[in-house]
């Protein structure tokens, strides 16, 4: 049922696939229980089945990582529980070979998520050592190019190592990751069918820098907006120069604060480790 258990096995460790292969049916069953929404998307959770997501957490939580939780990442900060990222998802209406915009790449997980399903993902990070280690586990499992490498003898063996992984997952969409203040989104990209949010606001008000950037056929904005455990999820849907706004009903979310500064922030690809 899963296709990619043959094509994992050909590149992750022998203990790393076998921990994947055991427990991804059991995040899977947690998923549709906390979320059955999903199953009116399919590729969603299809995309899900493809990601091990151990390898998006720190060591210590690798055999916690196919529980439907939220997890601790890096000063503070936690991924956030894989029902909810396939809830943003599923209302952002994000579809193969469309382009995405993902303000805070976090470990990267989501990122891998929105590749399986063959999205053009582009995804700022604020917190440079975070990014460096997304950036990482993004380009040792063959979903992204590592841009950082600088001797050309290196470059090209990266080159082919992508591509050698690459041909596993022939239906992969892209991953382009900066590192930088994401309020003001990624214009020079722009415009994106869909924009997610991975950080709270406290009104949807700080979301207005993005909003040019979603597409006029219908790009919808995906964040969450309130107080501190207390969040609801607010949709913006652009059709030309008009907007719309919904709030999803009966959720509540405990997202951390989007970073906001005053001035315009550069944009840059991730630290070399």
């Amino acid at each position: 049922r899963n296709r990619g258990h043959m094509s994992w096995e050909a590149i992750l460790p022998e203990d790393d696939f076998s921990l994947y292969k055991s427990q991804i049916t059991l995040l899977e069953e947690q998923i549709t229980h906390h979320f059955p929404d999903v199953y009116r998307t399919p590729e969603i959770l299809s995309a899900i089945r493809n990601v091990p997501r151990h390898l998006f957490v720190s060591r210590s939580y690798r055999y916690v990582a196919y529980t439907d939780h939220a997890l601790p990442t890096h000063g503070g900060l936690t991924t956030s529980a894989p029902s909810v990222i396939a809830e943003m998802v599923f209302h952002s209406r994000i579809q193969r070979g469309q382009k995405l915009l993902e303000i805070g790449t976090g470990t990267g997980y989501e990122a891998a998520v929105l590749a399986e399903m063959g999205v053009r993902v582009f995804t700022v990070e604020v917190d440079r050592h975070l990014a460096r280690i997304a950036n990482r586990t993004l380009v040792d499992l063959g979903y992204k190019l590592d841009k950082t490498e600088k001797n050309r003898l290196k470059e090209e063996e990266m080159s082919r190592s992508f591509r050698e992984k690459r041909r596993h997952f022939p239906l992969r969409g892209t991953i382009e990751l900066y590192v930088g203040n994401g309020q003001y989104g990624l214009k020079k990209q722009s415009p994106y069918n869909a924009v997610i949010l991975a950080a709270s606001v406290p009104n949807i008000a700080h979301v207005d820098p993005l909003l040019p950037q979603l597409s006029a056929q219908a790009g919808r904005l995906v964040v969450p907006s309130g107080g501190r455990g207390d969040q609801t999820l607010h949709i913006i849907e652009r059709k030309n120069a008009m907007y719309q706004t919904f709030v999803v009903p009966g959720v509540t979310f405990d997202f951390v604060r989007l970073v906001t500064r005053v001035e315009a922030p550069s944009l840059e690809e991730p630290p070399s480790p």
